[in-house]
């Protein structure tokens, strides 16, 4: 096996855990509807990864066309838990899990939309196997709901950092802040064909550690208080 298939193999192994390392602090969450839909999102990024992983062989679109949706679903795993992470950061009496979901669904629609319907083609990739593209209608319009949410979601971050007092909170939020950001800066980098060695990655696994980061100090703020 090529050693950059095998250090890729790795990474993706390391996110997975990362994945599961964030659902693990999903289990206290409340109501139950919610825990189970942050669940569902982390199995949703563990999903994506295992299709990446599958698609390192030589042969991929032919064997594993089928899969080729799992392949963007990092447009809803970081995000919904990041959006859930600052409610339970807060816990603003003037807010609920329902009332959030409603805001976020237009979000999600979007994404869920451009994922089952858009448009993909494969390339081979320079380093290792084949990545997927979305057609260009599609993905710019995937850029413009993704540069809304981060620039909305990373300005509400900064806002709340300056009205919190609670130290553990603001590192909570900027953790948050600066992960998306990061997962900005990669998707601006892949729009461009900037493809060497797979940089999201990186950004996926800082936003999965921020995002459990989140929910441990959401806990522990609860069970202080």
């Amino acid at each position: 096996m090529n050693p950059l298939t095998q250090v890729y193999l790795y990474l993706l192994g390391l996110a997975s855990g990362l994945a599961v390392l964030a659902i693990s602090a999903y289990r206290r969450v409340t109501p139950l509807w919610l825990r189970w839909l942050l669940i569902a999102s982390g199995l949703l990024v563990i999903g994506r990864y295992a299709t990446l992983a599958l698609f390192t062989s030589p042969d991929a679109p032919q064997r594993f066309w089928a899969l080729r949706r799992c392949y963007f679903l990092s447009a809803i795993g970081p995000t919904l838990p990041s959006v859930f992470a600052v409610d339970q950061l807060l816990r603003h009496p003037g807010m609920s899990p329902k009332k959030l979901l409603g805001w976020f669904a237009p979000f999600l629609v979007g994404y869920g939309f451009i994922i089952l319907c858009g448009d993909v083609t494969p390339a081979a990739d320079p380093v290792v196997g084949w990545t997927l593209h979305l057609t260009t209608p599609w993905r710019v319009a995937a850029a413009v709901i993704q540069g809304v949410f981060v620039v909305g979601f990373i300005g509400i971050c900064v806002l709340l950092m300056r009205k919190v007092p609670s130290r553990p909170i603001r590192i909570a939020l900027l953790g948050l802040a600066l992960g998306h950001g990061y997962l900005a800066l990669d998707g601006l980098l892949l729009s461009f064909g900037a493809w060497y060695f797979r940089p999201f990655l990186y950004s996926e696994m800082v936003t999965l550690l921020a995002i459990w980061h989140a929910y441990e100090t959401a806990w522990s703020l609860q069970q202080a208080s």
